[in-house]
């Protein structure tokens, strides 16, 4: 037995039904943002632009309160000249030239001085104003602070953050002496 609608009235009711379903189907694109297209920082760093200078994953590595600190991260010159590009943090003045598309990546830069951040006076987890110059323009950002908790970053501090040995070792109050050391057995069987 076959289903064919008899009339136009029919037919037109069979493809409105059809044309509701697909709608209701494939419409949440139509009024939600698609995550794709949404901008963001797959890193712990910030991403921002300042004029035609392109900020990619910019962090600062230290262990805070008031130490010196590292600077990581990316800026890329998309104009069609050389830029100048200056980052005020921490008690520096940093700045390189950058070629027109160029870009300094920081991780890689030889020679350290040229991005250490003098004094990292917030906590680590926490933000630090920078104001960051194109020469044409000038943006103040927050520049995540982090520390040497994760791996990845601990070999970019610029002080070595404590071992698990150079830490102290907690004992229990009823086991504790003068000198905070544990008794051994030897020593209370005697």
């Amino acid at each position: 037995m076959r289903f064919t609608p008899k009339n136009r009235a029919q037919r037109a009711a069979a493809a409105g039904v059809i044309a509701l379903a697909v709608l209701g189907v494939s419409s949440c694109s139509v009024v939600n943002e698609q995550a794709t297209v949404r901008e963001y920082s797959p890193s712990d760093g910030i991403v921002e632009n300042v004029g035609d200078a392109e900020l990619r994953n910019l962090l600062v590595v230290s262990n805070g309160g008031g130490e010196a600190g590292r600077l990581l991260g990316t800026v890329i010159n998309t104009s069609d000249a050389s830029m100048d590009f200056t980052l005020d943090l921490g008690g520096s003045n940093l700045s390189w030239t950058i070629a027109s598309g160029d870009k300094v990546v920081f991780e890689d830069v030889t020679d350290v001085a040229e991005v250490t951040v003098a004094s990292v006076d917030v906590l680590p987890g926490t933000g630090i104003s920078a104001d960051a110059s194109t020469g044409s323009e000038t943006a103040t950002l927050n520049v995540p602070v982090v520390d040497g908790t994760l791996e990845d970053y601990r070999a970019y501090l610029p002080t070595p953050s404590p071992t698990p040995s150079d830490t102290a070792t907690m004992v229990p109050s009823d086991m504790a002496t003068e000198t905070g050391v544990a008794p051994t057995e030897s020593a209370e069987s005697q």
